[in-house]
């Protein structure tokens, strides 16, 4: 079963998917739209989800180290619920923590200039949001 992971901002959203048996996850793509925007969003999303034919959605929610929420898990919590009137998929908000220090992390790790790095951002903490979730749901069903 294929995962679709996404990393939003206020301006554009990384995506990343698994493979159909949701042990590999590759980052696909960036997303750029106007702020708050999320019709224009939630068509793109669509889109991939339908070509990608994805049957789980997991979105990076945004806490504070103490648990608290943010205005950005407020965002992530307005994509759910934009997304979940154009499709019956389950959507999956997953904490986020350190997900974009995580993906800067690798990016250096693999030598990418700086311009790069801030090009894939967004991108690699899809994957990072998206792998995190993919093993936590396996060490539950273990």
């Amino acid at each position: 079963m294929k995962h679709m992971g996404i990393d939003l901002g206020s301006k554009s959203c990384g995506i990343a998917v698994s493979d159909v048996n949701g042990q590999l996850v590759r980052g696909l793509k960036n997303l750029t739209f106007a702020a708050l925007e999320y019709k224009k969003l939630t068509d793109q999303l669509m889109t991939i989800i339908e070509s990608e034919a994805v049957k789980t959605v997991v979105i990076g929610y945004p806490l504070n180290l103490d648990g608290d929420e943010t205005t950005a898990s407020k965002m992530a919590k307005r994509l759910k619920k934009a997304l979940g009137k154009k499709t019956d998929l389950p959507i999956v908000l997953h904490d986020e923590r350190y997900s974009s220090q995580i993906a800067h992390e690798i990016m250096i790790e693999q030598n990418l200039s700086r311009k790069k790095r801030k090009e894939h951002l967004d991108e690699m903490s899809a994957v990072v949001i998206l792998n995190d979730y993919l093993t936590q749901e396996r060490t539950r069903h273990e």
